[in-house]
């Protein structure tokens, strides 16, 4: 699963808690692994045929705290380096 959420105001909110509670199970993440590499349980992933068995060791640190502080620069930094690449809009 790429991502989950409760939505605010739901209608049924112990539905999608059980939902979420289900999701983030290690039944889930076995089943997640069927298609993806990596999952969220560790221990639980197992190697995906023609998919790089060190695909985690090469994955970055991503630092979600800095990445939203300084958003606004990464962004334009981004459109410095790579906007003239992009498609005519």
């Amino acid at each position: 699963m790429e991502a989950a959420a409760i939505v605010k105001g739901t209608q049924n909110l112990e539905a999608a808690k059980t939902l979420m509670d289900w999701a983030i199970s290690r039944d889930a993440n076995e089943l997640y692994n069927e298609g993806y590499a990596v999952v969220a349980m560790p221990g639980v992933a197992q190697p995906i045929e023609n998919y790089p068995v060190d695909i985690v060791d090469r994955m970055i640190n991503n630092d979600f705290s800095f990445s939203a502080v300084n958003r606004d620069r990464i962004l334009q930094e981004w459109q410095r380096r790579y906007d003239g690449k992009s498609e005519a809009r």
